[in-house]
């Protein structure tokens, strides 16, 4: 009798509590389901631009048009490309900076020659110390839209070359200026040499020769060509189209200018005349010029006089 009555007690101590066992229950299993919802991340309707990466990886060349005279220059460059949520509807390199792609590339990645005419790059002139510098520029940029619309694009490469140097006695050009040639023999240019009229002087500042290219029609550079004056005076000495102390090579109106210019024309007369150094003494003895193109004597002039 003592134990039912236990019993019953038992019951009536647990039976309100049976409440609150299954009010936490459910509030446990609800907590969860609210966590999984909240911590989920919705990206629809959100677009990834493209991912792009570019680099020059080759050395700037000059490049040379049909008349065979520096026109350009070209390189090389890389890109890689993908989208993670879409695909590339366009890719490619502006060379002009004009906001549109001038050389389409469709592969995630590669390699690339670009080319750009010297008539599309700007001139920079710097001087450093006594030298002159004129270069060529030109920037260009990667780019990437996807289909979506949005583009990518990489930074901004400057392409830069040298075109001249020049200083208070010399200079170089490093574009070819010179056209197709009319020989490939450089023997068979001809010429006619006269005496200067200044060349009976006993001076050291006199006109010595008239030396005219009387065939072809292309201009020869000068670097191309060498002129050594022999006279009674003196030995061997160069002559130059820019300023030194002994020999100088003019042109241009009546031959007093030393402006010939980057090339050689067909049918151009020019003179060689002293400069400081008294290498023909009058009308005595020898006097003997040599010219040479490619380090190959086309000319070689003497002249006796009593």
């Amino acid at each position: 009798m003592r134990n039912d009555q236990i019993f019953v007690l038992l019951l009536v101590i647990l039976l309100p509590m049976s409440g609150c066992f299954d009010g936490a229950v459910g509030d446990a299993e609800g907590s969860d389901d609210s966590d999984s919802g909240g911590t989920s991340t919705n990206t629809a309707g959100y677009n990834h631009p493209p991912i792009i990466s570019a680099a020059i990886t080759g050395t700037l060349e000059l490049t040379e048009g049909s008349d065979c005279t520096t026109d350009g220059v070209q390189f090389e460059v890389r890109h890689a490309m993908t989208d993670w949520d879409g695909t590339i509807a366009q890719a490619g390199w502006d060379t002009d900076l004009d906001g549109t792609i001038d050389h389409v590339v469709t592969d995630s990645e590669g390699h690339t020659m670009l080319q750009i005419p010297l008539d599309e790059m700007t001139y920079w002139n710097r001087t450093s110390g006594n030298y002159d510098y004129v270069y060529r520029q030109q920037s260009v940029v990667f780019g990437a839209q996807d289909d979506a619309g949005e583009w990518t694009s990489s930074e901004l490469f400057l392409i830069q070359t040298t075109e001249s140097y020049t200083t208070s006695s010399s200079g170089n050009n490093y574009f070819d200026l010179e056209p197709c040639q009319d020989f490939e023999d450089v023997t068979q240019y001809t010429f006619n040499v006269t005496d200067h009229p200044d060349e009976a002087s006993t001076g050291n500042t006199d006109y010595l020769v008239e030396i005219t290219r009387t065939n072809g029609q292309a201009g020869i550079d000068w670097s191309r060509i060498t002129i050594i004056i022999d006279g009674n005076a003196e030995s061997d000495e160069y002559c130059w189209t820019y300023d030194n102390d002994r020999c100088m090579i003019y042109s241009g109106s009546g031959l007093t200018s030393t402006a010939t210019g980057p090339l050689w024309e067909a049918g151009e007369t020019i003179s060689l005349k002293e400069t400081g150094r008294n290498l023909h003494n009058g009308n005595q003895g020898r006097l003997e010029v040599k010219i040479m193109i490619d380090d190959i004597t086309v000319l070689d002039w003497t002249d006796y006089t009593d």
